[in-house]
């Protein structure tokens, strides 16, 4: 069917497919939502259908499917904007394993094959055989036909019956479930707990180089049907998990530690070299930084030298996509923007501890970067729990102003020593500029950044040209933005490793803020 009859269709029965919206959800713009969805769904699906009588039972099909999808996203959002980090509660995994081999052989099996059934066959075998229910009764609860009730029964046996006679052997997954974890850059976060749980983890890592059915991944996990099916579609709703047919297949690009590993071996010559050049010019420039006009000027030669070297990096790393851009932040699944990549360790190879960019290329607004080097937080860390208090209160004390009582964050800034609180106001413990002393430190370090630039682009297209070995052919096209985004950035912390390493920079034992910088307002 042509997408233009489809869309005169559709146009011509708008009013029915809100009015379908409105009545699942009751809230006129999650409709107007649901609505849209539901639309762009239809016309990116009508192609295979050949039947035009067939239409409107093909899309009341897809509404029903798109509404489902809805709802699991709106409740993943729930989640992850309710979700408070500081107060995290471990949760077990309520997992059934399909082995259990105190049961009689033959029930045993039965058993096995029940959970691996899909969810309408199973409910029905289950509604028919072990609560006695009726063909017919089945059916209007299921509001299909009663033939159709008894197709489904007919299958579910056959495959009853040619599963018994298998052998089947639990894979890898069911007993080295490995670790995923998720990374997200963009501008809110809503991914942060769904691989919180092994299982999410599990399933991502199974479906990465081999996409398989649900059937094949109950066996691969050792995990029954009945658990596997709600984290499946939380992962296909969050667009984490992505169908191709009868499979499941990952949708985002997993950083391997091997992967990792290899890289870094083969590039880490560059780095010294790069971190050395930077260390003489910025030195041979911090007399003409201290007659600039800052807060921080007078900081002794180690920590001035540090602060200074990680604005140069900073600003590379910002101005390297003005010379090869990442591009536009992506529209996500939960309606954030941004990117989402994985790795299968405990963020075994990570060098920050957490990062807070903002563009150097905004003027006339108060704003700040942090970063928190691994090498470097023996002497602080930068807390990202009750982010917005947390950021509020570093814009007061870039500005100098009033003490705000009720900032639950401002205790423990002022604890860490990145806010110092005098006399009912409050003052930043880490370098601060204006706009105009802030331009003319990056007129004396453009040389420098240029030089990080040329290095971070270099190690970002190196990183591309490994990571797409790497990576199945169908997240190729992700390999570029994830190597800029992730490696790119690894440039300024193995440059500050290399300083560290070799005794040009010394990590404060007190606490002191380090790779933090303000700009205030003029």
């Amino acid at each position: 069917m042509k997408q233009e009859t489809a869309s005169k269709l559709i146009e011509e029965n708008l009013t029915a497919i809100y009015g379908y919206a409105y009545g699942k959800l009751f809230n006129k713009a999650m409709a107007e939502d649901l609505s849209s969805e539901i639309i762009v769904e239809i016309l990116s699906s009508v192609g295979s259908l050949k039947n035009e009588k067939a239409f409107w039972g093909f899309a009341w099909k897809i509404a029903e499917n798109t509404f489902r999808k809805f709802i699991r996203k709106q409740e993943l959002i729930h989640k992850a904007l309710s979700l408070e980090t500081d107060n995290l509660v471990e949760v077990l995994d309520s997992t059934t394993y399909i082995e259990d081999n105190d049961q009689d052989e033959e029930i045993y099996r039965l058993r096995r094959e029940l959970s691996l059934l899909s969810k309408l066959h199973r409910n029905i075998c289950v509604a028919y055989y072990v609560n006695n229910q009726s063909c017919s009764s089945i059916a209007k609860e299921l509001n299909i036909s009663v033939g159709m009730v008894k197709q489904h029964l007919f299958k579910a046996r056959n495959l009853l019956k040619e599963g018994m006679k298998m052998e089947r052997k639990l894979g890898e997954k069911s007993y080295n479930p490995g670790t995923l974890r998720l990374d997200f850059w963009g501008d809110r976060n809503l991914y942060s707990s769904i691989c919180d749980k092994k299982l999410p983890g599990a399933i991502l890592l199974a479906a990465y180089n081999c996409p398989m059915t649900p059937e094949e991944l109950s066996v691969e996990l050792g995990v029954a049907m009945p658990y596997l099916e709600e984290e499946i579609e939380t992962l296909k709703a969050a667009g984490l998990l992505v169908e191709k047919g009868k499979k499941l297949e990952t949708g985002i690009v997993i950083i391997t530690d091997e992967y990792e590993k290899k890289f870094v071996s083969e590039t880490k010559a560059i780095y010294h070299e790069i971190a050395d050049e930077i260390y003489t010019r910025i030195s041979d420039l911090l007399p003409e930084i201290r007659k600039l006009e800052f807060n921080g000027n007078t900081y002794d030669d180690n920590r001035l030298l540090f602060d200074v070297i990680n604005i140069a990096l900073i600003t590379a790393y910002q101005s390297a996509d003005s010379k090869s851009p990442i591009g536009e932040p992506h529209k996500l699944a939960l309606g954030c923007n941004g990117w989402v990549f994985g790795y299968d360790n405990e963020y075994t190879n990570h060098h920050f501890k957490g990062v807070t960019l903002s563009s150097c290329e905004r003027v006339n607004s108060t704003r700040f970067t942090a970063v928190n080097y691994s090498v470097a937080q023996e002497a602080g860390r930068l807390e990202h729990q009750n982010f917005t208090k947390m950021v509020n209160a570093m814009y007061a004390a870039i500005e100098e102003k009033s003490s705000d009582l009720d900032n639950e964050r401002l205790p423990g800034l002022i604890k860490d020593r990145y806010i110092i609180s005098k006399d009912g106001k409050l003052y930043a413990n880490f370098p601060v500029f204006d706009e105009d002393s802030f331009e003319q430190l990056l007129q004396l370090l453009k040389p420098v950044c240029e030089t990080a630039i040329d290095c971070m682009i270099n190690i970002s297209d190196k990183a591309e040209a490994l990571l797409v070995k790497t990576v199945p052919k169908e997240l190729k096209s992700q390999c570029s933005e994830i190597a800029k985004i992730h490696h790119r950035l690894d440039v300024a912390a193995f440059i500050i490793e290399d300083l560290v390493e070799n005794k040009r920079l010394t990590i404060p034992i007190d606490p002191t803020p380090l790779g933090i910088f303000g700009i205030k307002c003029n």
